[in-house]
């Protein structure tokens, strides 16, 4: 059902100059000044919020530069990706760096820019995905810093408000190009403002050697940046491992995830705030809960604390939510859930994701020959990238964690862990992307590890940057200065330069030969790659750790929405987010905390998981992000509607997969991208009631 949505404004660029200084005066360019109606003047019953501090303002006239492309435009992200350019690398600017995060490529045939994001057939070369608006960057400081970003787009309807909240995605920071560019985008097509938070994360990287982190903004200085570690000891660590980095998320002992609802909410109050500002009453504030539509839109971490948002929501500031993919950890203390999927009824405990996260990583390296292709591959992608597998194999069965030591050993290990054959295909390449860094930055989150500790003996270092002869050894920065890596980072590790070689990883401190990244070490037998394992057990026998338990069970979450509107879109092929351990869990227990009076959907999608549909999956999975969109479709026609459009039912929606050869798929159509529907055919439905989970065949 293709619901009906406001049309964003196709304007011509003199229309955009003229509308933004006759008007709409208050909009006025600014690099750092405040235009007088962003001075932050004292507003009645609008103060400013504690701990926020206002960075910048800039307005994008949605020409030369603009809120979601960096003025590269749709149709240049969809030819190629260009890889970001500074006129000096040493140096770059904010604009430049901004720009290096919003420029990513756009696979078209996923069906981004037509069934979903980027409407290309509105876009015309005056109006080509460009749209113009200000740009607000704050840092809310209660304990650590938070970025936050506020976007107002020119057309923002001031008659119906509505603001979008974006809590980023996984570990990254402000300017998450999907976030930007995807959810961000869809707020403000429906005219409103569309605020982002990084969770208390961002790109805190730290370099250790010379003192530098990034500030807000992207900038590198030693002052006012994201995350500053107090370091013992300083010229001794400095000497023993040179070339080291400490991470904001992993080393900032401040385990930021138990407060990541608090800053979905946070950032909401700093965009009522600035709309305020920019609009006063001459009596009261203009824009507040009881007339302003506030929607939280978000993906993996970020959609878990888009759902922490919503439990911790006692004044019902948000009127709804969309959670794709979250990482979700439900705390069911005593309350028993079951799941049901055709006549299989079995209880439902879901495992930590450090739990199945570890066991991945221990085992994964091992199983790799035992791993079958999916039904359109003669391959499984990445599998030829693990030459020394069976010296992992070998590792493991002299550690006693396998007896015979084989493949097939090792895959069984994994599944009673959720990782079943539908899936397993994409291990090889989960393992490579995410490696290691996967489940070590929660445990050195949950266990509020000091960068000194070097936990399981890793550390953060650079890497050879160079794909010949690689080999992921230490080296200083040569390739990629400093200054750019917040421009080039998605927020957890590995850093990547290109497809075989990294920039920033975590590295084998013991490796028996020197140094390096967990792909190519050998920690059991010198001259026999084993992919660390001593690193890998180390880090198996962490989660039982007291200060890691402790850890964990401050992010766990309750259940309970406080009846908010809510849809959970979760693709059923999800190897990151494992559906048993979040999204179906989540809901079953939502079930029970809430009864009858929850208004939360579960909808699963078919031959989707946490990727994006493109190459080497693009014939096996498709983008989630689809499902996401469409959700905000039904929320907002539901919210909006002179007729209350009522939500869609749970569901299971079977789409289908693109076929063909890997990297060869056909184009995604509605055939693939088979949308949610309000009343599913009944062999659809999922059932969720007290506890209980009841899932299609």
């Amino acid at each position: 059902m293709n619901l009906p949505i406001k049309k964003i404004k196709t304007k011509t660029i003199a229309s955009l100059i003229f509308f933004s200084f006759v008007a709409n005066p208050v909009l006025a360019d600014t690099e750092s000044n405040y235009h007088r109606d962003f001075s932050h003047k004292n507003i009645p019953g609008n103060p400013i919020p504690g701990g926020l501090t206002i960075n910048s303002v800039n307005y994008y006239d949605g020409d030369s530069d603009d809120l979601v492309t960096g003025g590269i435009g749709f149709t240049a992200l969809t030819q190629s990706y260009n890889a970001p350019t500074f006129a000096d690398p040493t140096n770059p600017t904010t604009q430049e760096l901004r720009q290096a995060k919003l420029n990513r490529f756009i696979d078209a045939k996923t069906a981004e820019g037509s069934l979903f994001g980027f409407q290309r057939e509105k876009l015309t070369p005056l109006f080509d995905g460009k749209i113009a608006g200000s740009e607000i960057l704050a840092t809310y400081h209660v304990n650590e810093r938070v970025g936050m970003l506020l976007q107002i787009p020119l057309d923002f309807d001031k008659n119906n408000p509505c603001i979008v909240a974006v809590p980023a995605t996984d570990s990254d920071g402000l300017y998450n190009a999907k976030d930007v560019q995807i959810r961000g985008l869809w707020g403000l097509r429906h005219n409103c403002a569309v605020v982002y938070n990084d969770k208390g994360l961002g790109n805190g990287v730290y370099d250790i050697t010379t003192g530098q982190g990034f500030t807000v903004d992207g900038k590198t200085d030693k002052d006012n940046i994201l995350f500053q570690p107090q370091i013992s000891n300083h010229e001794s660590y400095i000497k023993n491992y040179p070339n080291r980095y400490a991470i904001k998320q992993l080393h900032s002992k401040m385990n930021p995830e138990q407060r990541w609802g608090e800053y979905v909410i946070k950032s909401i109050e700093f965009a009522f705030y600035e709309l305020n500002n920019l609009y006063p009453s001459k009596k009261w504030i203009s824009f507040h809960k009881d007339n302003t539509i506030v929607l939280v839109y978000a993906a993996g971490d970020g959609a878990g604390a888009a759902l922490k948002a919503g439990e911790l929501d006692r004044n019902n500031i948000i009127n709804g939510i969309v959670a794709v993919n979250p990482q979700i950890q439900p705390s069911i203390d005593n309350n028993q859930l079951i799941i049901q999927k055709g006549n299989k009824t079995k209880s439902l405990m879901p495992k930590s994701l450090i739990d199945y996260s570890t066991q991945a990583a221990l085992y994964i390296p091992c199983a790799i020959s035992a791993i079958k292709p999916s039904k359109f591959d003669d391959n499984v992608p990445y599998a030829s990238k693990y030459l020394y597998s069976l010296n992992r194999c070998e590792a493991l069965k002299n550690a006693g964690l396998l007896k015979q030591g084989t493949p097939e050993e090792a895959l069984k290990q994994l599944e009673p862990y959720g990782f079943t054959a539908d899936l397993n295909y994409q291990l090889p390449y989960f393992y490579y992307t995410e490696s290691i860094g996967f489940p070590y930055q929660y445990i050195s989150a949950y266990g509020r590890y000091d960068v000194t500790e070097n936990m399981c003996d890793y550390s953060v270092a650079s890497t050879q940057q160079s794909p010949i002869m690689y080999q992921g050894k230490v080296e200083a920065l040569q390739a990629i200065p400093f200054e750019q890596i917040w421009g080039l980072s998605n927020g957890h590790l590995p850093v990547w330069n290109g497809d075989d070689a990294t920039i920033l990883d975590l590295v084998e401190n013991k490796d028996l030969l020197s140094p390096r990244r967990e792909f190519y070490s050998q920690t059991e037998t010198q001259g026999k790659i084993d992919y660390g394992t001593k690193g890998a057990i180390c880090l198996r026998e962490k989660i039982n750790d007291p200060r890691v338990i402790n850890g964990h069970k401050q992010v766990l979450a309750t259940g309970d929405l406080r009846n908010k509107k809510t849809i959970i879109v979760h693709g059923a092929n999800n190897v990151k987010q494992l559906p048993n351990d979040t999204s179906r869990a989540y809901v079953a227990l939502n079930s029970k905390i809430e009864g009858p009076a929850s208004q939360l959907r579960y909808i699963e999608v078919e031959n989707a998981g946490y990727l994006d549909g493109t190459a080497p999956f693009d014939n096996t999975l498709l983008a989630i992000d689809y499902y996401g969109e469409d959700a905000m479709e039904w929320l907002w026609s539901n919210l909006t509607s002179d007729n209350k459009t009522a939500l869609p039912e749970s569901q299971l929606v079977r789409a289908k997969a693109r076929g063909g050869n890997s990297g060869h798929a056909p184009q995604a159509t509605s055939k693939n991208l088979v949308p949610i529907l309000q009343t599913p055919d009944t062999k659809d439905l999922i059932k969720i009631e007290n506890g209980k989970i009841t899932l299609p065949n």
